[in-house]
């Protein structure tokens, strides 16, 4: 027997892929590390681009989530490129997330990259 998922069934950062308490964790990683590039709430900064919002959400649309998560994880902070945790790393996701108005879960989000890359980017919630 085959038993195929449908896009239906495949995560998405609208399934409550993080806890509110991880986006909370999150909002306190961005402002101490990420405030300065991109702004108070992620909305942009001198030298950094906004976190939120359709040019963002477009950009990643149709990714993974573990993609995301290592590009934070190996070029994130710019001054200091690598140094956050993986659980920091998926706080601040969690965060990201939650400022584009995705719904939060029970569990926090994984940090396994195998588990981050089944959950995609969907820049709109499904109908």
């Amino acid at each position: 027997m085959v038993c195929v998922i449908s896009a239906a069934q495949t995560p998405t950062v609208w399934s409550g892929v993080y806890s509110e308490a991880q986006a909370y964790r999150g909002e306190k990683v961005a402002d101490t590390t990420c405030i300065g590039c991109h702004g108070p709430k992620l909305d942009g900064g001198d030298s950094g681009p906004k976190l939120v919002g359709e040019v963002f959400l477009a950009n990643w649309s149709s990714q993974p989530v573990g993609v995301m998560f290592d590009w934070i994880r190996e070029a994130m902070p710019a001054e200091a490129p690598g140094t956050l945790s993986r659980d920091e790393t998926a706080a601040v996701i969690a965060y990201i997330l939650q400022l584009n108005k995705m719904p939060a879960g029970k569990l926090d989000l994984s940090t396994d990259r195998e588990a981050l890359g089944r959950i995609g980017i969907v820049a709109a919630p499904p109908r």
